[in-house]
């Protein structure tokens, strides 16, 4: 018999499942139009996934009474909002917008120093070649000119008698750190000591490597990161998918996890698509006409 109404014209076009979600380095990316992460940069299984696509119009009205004569889109925003399962320390720096396979590069703060009228020019440098260490280090001057350092976990790492070279001991074939000639004025006497701290170079690949290991911290909320996402939905007769490319967004999570005595605790996560075109820094051009992303099918 006929049938009316609504039928299904092409059964393997029905969505039935989840997307996988792949979240990945945006700078190195930024120039493909096309899927470039792989299943590797997947954040895992997920309890939902939804894509937003927000468009606000500004309405013209005229007459009485008053009828619409046109409609001007004010602003457009895309998202993609999804609960993951796996409680990692990768999926959980993700919720808090960082970005999990960036590079941090090694870093030296000054902690503070005891001098009547010494003075410093310049700045103590840290570089990404594997010589620095997590650690405070003690510039003690033993007379004017000449100085003891001492670290509080390496130990004490060698005496200098001339301020007026740079000074970069090493630690194997890299300096812990290189203070620069002259940094330290004439002033400096005996007794008196400068403090520092370095922290090394931790490469994305390994950061949170481990599911288990990682730091999230709390209260130190700053600008999320700009990183790639691509959600990937395979159709059940798994040939054609679907991609939708968010080739520059932030992740903008409001965290609340929840543990239950019989459930597993989901994360939200909310990503959320910037301007990619060649009009701001770390765009690119073949955004141009699609500044937000894309969405594809093949």
């Amino acid at each position: 018999m006929s049938r009316s109404g609504p039928v299904t014209r092409d059964t393997s076009a029905v969505p039935l499942g989840l997307a996988q979600i792949r979240v990945g380095a945006s700078a190195p990316n930024i120039a493909k139009e096309t899927i470039a992460l792989t299943k590797e940069h997947s954040i895992g299984a997920l309890a939902s996934t939804s894509f937003s696509g927000n468009t606000e119009f500004w309405k013209l009205e005229s007459g009485f009474p008053l009828m619409e004569d046109l409609s001007i889109p004010l602003r457009e925003t895309a998202s993609l909002t999804c609960a993951f399962r796996e409680l990692t320390s990768k999926n959980l720096a993700m919720a808090r917008g960082l970005d999990p396979i960036a590079d941090v590069p090694a870093t030296i703060n000054v902690v503070g120093f005891v001098t009547s009228t010494g003075t410093t020019t310049g700045n103590i440098a840290v570089d990404d070649l594997g010589g620095v260490v997590n650690d405070t280090f003690t510039v003690i001057f033993q007379t004017g000119t000449s100085i003891s350092i001492h670290g509080n976990v390496t130990g004490h790492i060698g005496d200098f008698n001339d301020l007026t070279v740079d000074i970069a001991p090493l630690n194997g074939a890299n300096p812990y750190f290189t203070i620069p000639a002259n940094f330290f004025d004439s002033n400096w006497i005996a007794d008196e000591q400068y403090v520092f701290e370095t922290t090394p170079f931790v490469p994305g690949t390994s950061m949170y490597s481990d599911n288990h290991s990682g730091e999230i911290k709390l209260g130190a909320m700053k600008t999320p990161d700009f990183i790639r996402v691509e959600a990937v939905y395979t159709y059940p007769n798994q040939i054609n998918h679907m991609y939708i490319i968010f080739p520059r967004g932030n992740a903008t999570s409001s965290l609340e996890l929840e543990f239950q005595l019989e459930e597993g605790a989901t994360v939200p996560l909310t990503f959320e698509a910037k301007r990619a075109d060649d009009e701001v820094m770390g765009g690119h051009s073949v955004w141009n006409d699609k500044p937000l992303g894309r969405i594809y099918f093949d």
